[in-house]
């Protein structure tokens, strides 16, 4: 089973993805990009860091399974990935969840909201990054919530909507959603 986190930026999805991996013992599914590498990202565990023209190249040989961009960079999954039986779990731009669930089988989509946007702009800024490129997420973030709450058809999309108010109960409480996701479908959790 893939899990995938969606949501804007600052929502906890990094954040989540490790909890995931390191409690119910997922693999991280690599997301190819063309962005460049952040402080404490390592690379070929957080994500396969590439240049425009590696990524090309992996299109070519059609390796690729599913690519979008976002804010000027480009990412994908490779097809080998998304067709291992390895429990695995992945932050996913919320706009590619159609072609996402196009090539994957077995997804237990989740999109989590936070309880409060001021919150979520708080955790944005603890990144760091340039103040153009914060702008452009903080933008990004309300037109992605304008999108997702107006969308119906984009909303069926995800099994589960999640409400992140920061606190160990919110941890809690998703990681209870995958583990009886898993028990539906009898496998056995570590």
């Amino acid at each position: 089973m893939i899990v995938t986190l969606s949501g804007i930026t600052g929502t906890g999805k990094s954040f989540f993805k490790n909890v995931i991996v390191q409690e119910i013992g997922f693999k991280n599914l690599v997301i190819v990009t063309t962005r460049e590498k952040r402080k404490n990202e390592i690379k070929g565990i957080d994500k396969q860091f590439v240049t425009n023209e590696e990524f090309e190249e992996l299109k070519a040989k059609q390796e690729i399974a599913v690519d979008f961009q976002f804010l000027e960079e480009k990412y994908a999954y490779k097809k080998e990935d998304l067709k291992s039986s390895k429990n695995q779990v992945t932050e996913l731009h919320y706009s590619t969840i159609y072609q996402f669930k196009r090539n994957t089988k077995d997804v237990f989509s989740i999109y989590i909201l936070p309880f409060d946007f001021e919150r979520a702009k708080l955790e944005l800024r603890k990144r760091e990054l340039p103040k153009d490129v914060e702008e452009k997420r903080i933008q990004e973030m309300k037109e992605q919530i304008e999108e997702f709450s107006k969308n119906k058809e984009l909303q069926q999309q995800f099994d589960y909507v999640f409400i992140n108010d920061y606190t160990e109960n919110s941890k809690e409480k998703l990681l209870k959603n995958i583990k009886n996701k898993l028990n539906r479908k009898g496998e056995i959790l570590i």
